[in-house]
């Protein structure tokens, strides 16, 4: 399910579909992707999918919490990249955040660590970071 998250926005029907279009693309290459977010440079969740029961209090209470360490560590790093991302890899799942300019992708895959190890992360990141950016103009002169 996608849906656009805030009281006060109204995306276009035919915007979200090439919004789910896109979300669908990541889902491709990182499989079993549950949930799937867009959040602005305030932090407010512009678009989400929820494809299980995490909640989204829970969801948006994890978002928050790692998203000051991850645009700290992504910071830190010297590389001169348009879209800078970081995954978070635990026992079970991996949470990934992709940052381009002002607004954030996030999402969370189910990926234990044998599996992790045989994943090719550079040719997912490379082809995430074009979905990205057809994100970001999708969205670019949408007032929400």
């Amino acid at each position: 399910m996608t849906n656009c998250n805030r009281s006060n926005a109204a995306i276009a029907p035919k915007l979200m579909k090439q919004v789910q279009v896109k979300l669908k693309e990541v889902q491709k290459l990182f499989p079993i992707t549950t949930n799937s977010l867009i959040i602005d440079k305030n932090g407010e969740i512009i678009v989400e999918t929820l494809q299980n029961n995490l909640g989204q209090k829970e969801l948006s209470n994890t978002i928050h919490q790692l998203k000051t360490y991850a645009i700290s560590f992504v910071s830190t790093l010297q590389e001169k990249d348009d879209c800078s991302h970081i995954h978070i890899r635990g026992e079970k799942n991996m949470f990934s955040f992709y940052i381009v300019r002002d607004s954030i992708l996030a999402f969370f895959t189910q990926m234990d660590f044998e599996a992790g190890k045989k994943f090719n992360f550079q040719q997912a990141d490379d082809k995430v970071k074009l979905i990205c950016q057809d994100l970001l103009h999708l969205l670019a002169n949408t007032k929400i």
